[in-house]
């Protein structure tokens, strides 16, 4: 619990991209990783790897994962793009039958990375978001990493937003969007797939009063007149 609220704490503080990349590394560190890869609302191509938004990746691993074309092989970006929770990964005990695929986990090996763990984080429609953490051994991690992967996650790429590193996130709808509850986040989500404040009353035990009063805070907050506006930036589209 400490760990976690020192470094949240740093990168609440986190003025520009230099400052909030030590912060997460250090989180990183903290957890018992080596390494990692912080990429958010980024479409699923080579760059999600090549162009993240932040990384301690050394540049000669990136290199020479463009240069053999990994990533029709990187076994794990498929599951980042559909998961809906934290997964663990292993370069030694998640070896593939096909050849080529075998041969990137050999690749993983070769550069000393033995193990992983995904947190997919929210996304834009069309794209992917996580935080990857690796380890150079299969050392045993404690019962709360995920928890605080989490956290670092989700910390890391609020404040990416803010600070303007997501091209596809203007820094003032990130703001908007951190100020809703963890409540009205959820309260969004369901109107986002299209419930209504009775459906969400029901669904979240809530009165119908309470409903409607986040919801007009949701609007208030996002700065939009209709429930189908603030749907839309949910989803990262124009209204």
């Amino acid at each position: 619990m400490e760990t976690m609220v020192a470094f949240t704490d740093a990168i609440y503080r986190a003025a520009d991209k230099d400052s909030l990349y030590a912060a997460v590394n250090a989180g990183c560190i903290d957890l018992g990783f080596d390494a990692f890869m912080m990429s958010c609302h980024k479409t699923v191509d080579p760059d999600i790897m090549l162009d993240s938004t932040l990384t301690s990746y050394v540049p000669a691993f990136l290199r020479d994962y463009d240069r053999f074309g990994w990533f029709e092989d990187d076994t794990v970006i498929p599951r980042m793009q559909t998961a809906s929770a934290s997964f663990w990964w292993n370069s030694d005990l998640d070896r593939p039958h096909e050849f080529r695929k075998r041969s990137y986990a050999d690749f993983l090996a070769a550069n000393d990375v033995a193990t992983g763990l995904i947190v997919p984080m929210a996304r834009r429609a069309g794209t992917a978001s996580a935080l990857a953490l690796a380890a150079f051994s299969d050392s045993p991690f404690g019962p709360l990493v995920d928890l605080a992967a989490k956290a670092l996650g989700t910390a890391a790429m609020g404040k990416a937003e803010i600070l303007g590193l997501c091209p596809e996130v203007s820094a003032d709808e990130a703001m908007a969007m951190r100020s809703l509850s963890p409540l009205q986040q959820e309260i969004l989500n369901w109107i986002t797939e299209g419930k209504s404040n009775l459906d969400i009353a029901t669904i979240m035990n809530l009165g119908e009063r309470a409903v409607r009063y986040h919801v007009s805070e949701i609007l208030r907050k996002l700065g939009v007149a209709t429930r189908m506006q603030a749907a839309a930036i949910r989803r990262g589209e124009p209204f």
